[in-house]
């Protein structure tokens, strides 16, 4: 087997939307999730607000107080992630 079939993808996952009309391919299940329920403003707004709050770090105390910010997400999105996993494993 060489590298070209490491790569290529054994079971592409496909997103139909606007009644079977349009159709396209994502990278995994949690992308298949994202754009099927309709989540791809919430993540575009989502990376806007951590971008602003990202450049606002001037300080140590700013850096410190946005790092606290991203740790409660992260910890939430990982909640969350915990909970919807097992789903997961029906869908791929």
């Amino acid at each position: 087997m060489n590298a070209k079939d490491n790569t290529k993808k054994k079971n592409p996952l496909y997103h139909v939307s606007s009644d079977g009309k349009d159709v396209e391919s994502v990278d995994g299940v949690l992308e298949l999730l994202i754009k099927k329920l309709g989540l791809d403003p919430v993540i575009a707004m989502l990376e806007g607000v951590l971008n602003f709050l990202s450049e606002q770090v001037k300080s140590y105390a700013m850096f410190s107080a946005i790092k606290d910010l991203y740790d409660q997400l992260l910890e939430k999105l990982m909640n969350l992630y915990a909970r919807v996993r097992p789903l997961l494993e029906f869908v791929s």
